[in-house]
């Protein structure tokens, strides 16, 4: 497996005569937290744009895990593994913590909507699974005291870190967060 896990290259996109993003190129490694940082207006926001494929580059190319995201459409992008947030936190507010997660991994099954009428012993499988998965997520976050809370009654940090881990509860190998540069 390569070290190598996202690479954007000679990346630009132009939005009528206004060059919202000029030539950039990063590399980010499996493993590796990498951030953009700027002030407001820099691009941080329109370069994750570019990776989740919501904008197409105007030059360059992206590539994740081998694969080029420039060829791949915008709604293929989740399932290979790229989740991202905003920066206005979305989440269910009367919901637990344990269900928001629960949300980020069942909006990846395929096992039909007549199965999960009738609770198949598949749906019940895929179930257990996405379960299992979610308690990974909650202790590899320490988030064990509000796996039962609702999401309203979280402090911002608490709330944000539910956010950022809804996407990525499906096991992606790559999360964006868009965040303004703090003050």
């Amino acid at each position: 497996m390569s070290e190598l896990l996202l690479s954007a290259k000679n990346l630009s996109v132009r939005f009528g005569g206004v060059l919202a993003v000029n030539n950039v190129s990063f590399d980010v490694k499996r493993g590796e937290v990498f951030t953009l940082i700027g002030p407001n207006g820099a691009g941080k926001t329109t370069v994750f744009n570019l990776i989740s494929r919501i904008y197409t580059p105007s030059t360059g190319s992206i590539e994740f895990e081998g694969q080029q995201l420039t060829a791949q459409p915008a709604h293929r992008i989740a399932s290979l593994g790229i989740a991202r947030t905003f920066q206005n936190i979305e989440l269910f507010e009367q919901a637990t913590v344990l269900h928001n997660l629960l949300i980020g991994r069942h909006t990846h099954r395929s096992t039909g909507l007549w199965r999960e009428m009738l609770f198949t012993g598949k749906v019940r499988a895929a179930e257990i699974q996405a379960r299992e998965k979610v308690e990974q997520v909650i202790d590899f976050l320490d988030l064990q005291h509000h796996r039962d809370s609702l999401v309203a009654g979280l402090p911002y940090g608490v709330r944000k870190v539910v956010e950022l881990d809804a996407p990525c509860a499906p096991n992606p190998s790559c999360c964006c967060w868009t965040s303004p540069r703090p003050a």
